[in-house]
């Protein structure tokens, strides 16, 4: 149930995904935030944007100053890179081009500290998660543009973690196109949390094609294949030998993906759309046809 205290275990299918994108929603109710009610994939005031592939779409409003304060949603992305896509999915059980964000969004309402330990109470008292995997990063500087550390995010996440687990990296400057780095003219607070990965710690899975949102499809996929290929066993690289496996984890992603682009109300581009699954397609069609 949505907002009831943490499970008593935390790698545990009592955390199926439907329940934790609830919980999420729930807590930051009771923090005063405002929920956003879901969008298209396909950018509806944006024709510069294909596809949303990031939370900044989302928020676009928010940064030219209309919007709520403290804002929360569920966003589809998409990944359009021109990567070797058959090779991501045949090394990586845990790469998708179709993912959910879930997030939460500031504007000029509060800054590091409060956000850094609604984020920590999350994690730590709503999903229950052990403090021994809850690791943090801050920005460390960098000295050849003058840039001190972020100590105030540092101390803030000191007070919710240890000091063991916080990592100096990342970046919030404005990098240019000379390559200086400049202070950021607005300050905005977001926070995004995938949530299959998410999901995959809880459920403690390895792959995000174990969880149970996609129990059903890979069972679909499975029970059309035909009986001379073997269930979905998770291989991947050099030990999907027949390729069966890539296929399973390819055309489970992008079934989730073409269900949402072709939703009603969606008008993604017929060139976007064939440039989404075309090799998919054919490498599908090839380790069907020739295993």
């Amino acid at each position: 149930m949505a907002g009831a205290t943490p499970k008593t275990s935390w790698f545990s299918l009592d955390w199926p995904v439907y329940e934790i994108r609830e919980t999420f929603f729930s807590y930051l109710a009771e923090n005063q935030y405002a929920k956003l009610s879901s969008t298209p994939v396909i950018p509806i005031d944006d024709p510069k944007v294909p596809l949303i592939h990031t939370c900044l779409n989302r928020l676009k409003g928010a940064l030219n100053g209309t919007g709520s304060h403290r804002t929360c949603f569920s966003l589809r992305c998409i990944v359009t890179s021109s990567d070797d896509v058959i090779e991501h999915f045949r090394s990586d059980a845990t790469y998708h081009r179709f993912t959910e964000i879930l997030g939460s969004w500031s504007s000029g309402d509060y800054f590091k500290e409060e956000a850094i330990g609604l984020l920590h109470s999350l994690l730590s008292k709503k999903y229950g998660l052990p403090e021994s995997i809850i690791h943090a990063t801050y920005f460390s500087g960098d000295t050849s543009s003058g840039l001190s550390p972020d100590n105030e995010s540092k101390t803030a996440l000191q007070k919710c973690i240890g000091e063991e687990r916080i990592l100096p990296s990342m970046s919030k400057f404005n990098r240019q196109a000379d390559g200086v780095l400049s202070p950021l003219q607005a300050k905005h607070i977001i926070t995004g949390i995938n949530l299959q990965c998410l999901a995959a710690i809880l459920q403690k899975k390895e792959s995000l094609y174990e969880l149970d949102d996609y129990d059903n499809i890979i069972d679909c996929i499975s029970s059309r294949a035909g009986e001379e290929f073997d269930s979905y066993s998770g291989k991947v690289g050099e030990a999907d030998t027949d390729g069966v496996d890539t296929a399973y984890r390819l055309l489970a992603d992008h079934m989730r993906m073409i269900s949402v682009t072709n939703a009603p109300g969606s008008q993604l581009g017929k060139c976007v759309m064939f440039r989404l699954v075309t090799n998919v397609n054919n490498y599908n069609i090839s380790v069907w046809l020739v295993c």
